[in-house]
């Protein structure tokens, strides 16, 4: 595998979903100086998908005036379950034929550059970590929790990335915390994703419509349900509805457990909050901080902060520039 470029002034991070990748170029201090973004064509193959992948770094470059030879390296987010140092994919949800994947060797030699890589989640983590949220606190720990269709996790420990004995530390998601709850994709009955991801908050919300509850969002989306989500159920609360109100807050109370938990766990000294869900505002929040003030030890809450993530869209790209920064030793 070829060593970053350490007299390079720019680095490229890749954020790779089931839906788009897109790449940045970034110089070492974070700030991006331009992009693409290609639709990533996940269920047609890694023979579709790689050169997908090669492209939309080579239109980030063209966007961003910057030549290969003025590049240190690309770091790379990518979903599922790898061997990184390998540059091995073990699988991918999501994503066809990706099980043993070799995913670096065809970008570095396609691109003349080094290339890293690692869990999307956990290398977000990383973005906010050095760029985001945890830019200028001076701190050493950190978890960063991700609420959508799924619930991931990434976890920093004494400044560095933990990714547990085969790398599969960070699965936050997956801490049981209602055992007689609904079946997760894992196999899990009544863990965390399984409880406060985006199925589960559409769900909750047509049983009490299916039960009489008068809803404003009976309008919002008639006649077809299918189109309820859980931005639809943030603005509905945000107007008052009283059932859409009650289901941002059980969705809070299991979020909070599962921040207590982890905050009782690790000690750490700063949880952070993205993903789409947790732009619903205080009628998810405050369920939040108040279950994770009346479950979190008082000592290990004392010493953490609990805060959104500050990154958005960015936290994923970023976190590959972590990456290659972390290579080279920065």
């Amino acid at each position: 595998m070829q060593k970053p470029n350490p007299s390079g002034e720019y680095i490229v991070g890749v954020d790779l979903g089931g839906t788009n990748v897109r790449a940045a170029v970034s110089d070492r201090q974070g700030k991006i100086i331009g992009d693409a973004r290609l639709a990533s064509r996940a269920m047609e193959g890694p023979d579709v998908t790689v050169p997908i992948i090669i492209q939309v770094i080579r239109d980030a470059m063209a966007a961003s005036g910057v030549t290969a030879s003025n590049v240190c390296g690309i770091g790379m987010g990518v979903p599922g379950r790898h061997i990184s140092r390998d540059g091995v994919v073990l699988w991918s949800p999501n994503f066809k034929d990706w099980g043993g994947l070799q995913l670096l060797a065809p970008v570095c030699d396609a691109l003349g550059l080094a290339a890293y890589m690692g869990n999307d989640v956990n290398v977000a983590a990383l973005g906010e970590y050095r760029f985001g949220a945890g830019l200028g606190k001076n701190i050493g720990s950190m978890v960063m929790m991700t609420l959508g269709t799924g619930i991931g996790g990434g976890i920093i420990l004494n400044g560095k990335l933990w990714l547990g004995a085969n790398e599969g530390g960070g699965e936050i998601g997956h801490q049981i915390i209602s055992p007689d709850g609904r079946l997760c994709g894992c196999g899990n009955f009544g863990d965390l994703e399984s409880m406060a991801n985006r199925d589960a908050i559409v769900e909750r919300a047509l049983r009490k419509i299916y039960l009489g509850r008068k809803t404003d969002l009976t309008d919002m989306v008639k006649p077809k349900y299918l189109d309820l989500t859980p931005a639809l159920i943030a603005e509905a609360a945000g107007k008052g509805d009283e059932l859409a109100i009650e289901v941002l807050d059980e969705t809070g109370r299991y979020v909070g457990i599962g921040v207590a938990n982890t905050i009782n766990f690790l000690n750490v000294e700063m949880v952070v909050i993205g993903g789409g869900i947790s732009q619903a505002g205080p009628v998810l929040w405050d369920p939040i901080m108040r279950t994770v003030r009346a479950n979190a030890l008082m000592e290990a809450l004392e010493v953490c902060r609990v805060v959104p993530a500050a990154l958005g869209d960015d936290a994923g790209v970023l976190g590959g520039v972590v990456l290659v920064l972390q290579e080279m030793g920065e």
